[in-house]
């Protein structure tokens, strides 16, 4: 008789357990649910890095020159690397020289990458030969595998200058200077786009800019880390 009595106990206790294990097995699926929707979700926003925070500006036209040791570089011959261009000229009384000291600095953090290039392309080309180039690349221990110094036709260059990267390039009305130019680094990509990066402009807001500082402007420091991190960015993607 004591069993009969107990069995609506096992019946009320087995109903409690069954009741359990729904709810349970319900949870579990929908938070494994829940997980494969959010990976999905982390999988369609994986755009890389460099896309998210460094915007992609114009490509670069083409262009064909010459560099320090007298082999034809061209635009084509630097898809696929990430590289780092400059304007300057051999005889500058100004602002070449912490220019390419400045840019000697972020090619020795870099070189290690097989696709880095820095590239410095002379805005006086009827001076700056070939030789002339190779001898102020030896000032700053700068190898052609990873540093060109190109020189080529005067109006291409300027051409290039002005239109494909924005920069202020002209002849000097001082003719103790004669040349006058920017003092920016323009960033490219693997593909031959222009890339760069936003900067706080005040507490409240950012402005996405075209070129890094190649050196100190009035209150303005060079911008040395911050492309050497955006190249690195680049490289890796």
């Amino acid at each position: 008789m004591a069993h009969k009595k107990d069995t609506p106990y096992y019946i009320g206790l087995g109903i409690i357990i069954i009741i359990f294990g729904y709810f349970a097995v319900t949870n579990i699926v929908h938070y494994i649910n829940k997980d494969k929707v959010v990976d999905s979700n982390r999988t369609e926003d994986r755009d890389p890095v460099a896309n998210k925070f460094l915007k992609k500006f114009n490509k670069v036209p083409p262009f064909t020159m010459i560099n320090q040791h007298g082999d034809t570089i061209s635009d084509q011959d630097l898809l696929g690397k990430v590289y780092i261009v400059d304007f300057f000229f051999t005889t500058c009384p100004t602002i070449c020289t912490p220019m390419s000291r400045n840019l000697s600095k972020v090619a020795d953090e870099l070189k290690s990458h097989p696709d880095f290039q820095a590239v410095s392309i002379s805005i006086d080309p009827d001076y700056d030969r070939p030789e002339v180039l190779r001898e102020y690349a030896a000032k700053y221990d700068a190898d052609a595998s990873y540093w060109y110094f190109l020189t080529g036709d005067q109006e291409e260059i300027y051409e290039l200058a002005r239109t494909g990267f924005n920069a202020y390039v002209a002849p000097s009305k001082n003719p103790d200077v004669r040349f006058e130019h920017s003092g920016n680094f323009a960033l490219v990509d693997r593909e031959g786009y222009i890339r760069s990066r936003k900067v706080k402009i005040d507490d409240q807001n950012e402005n996405w800019i075209y070129h890094y500082n190649g050196i100190q402007d009035n209150e303005l420091p060079a911008q040395i880390e911050e492309i050497i991190q955006d190249a690195e960015t680049l490289l890796n993607k």
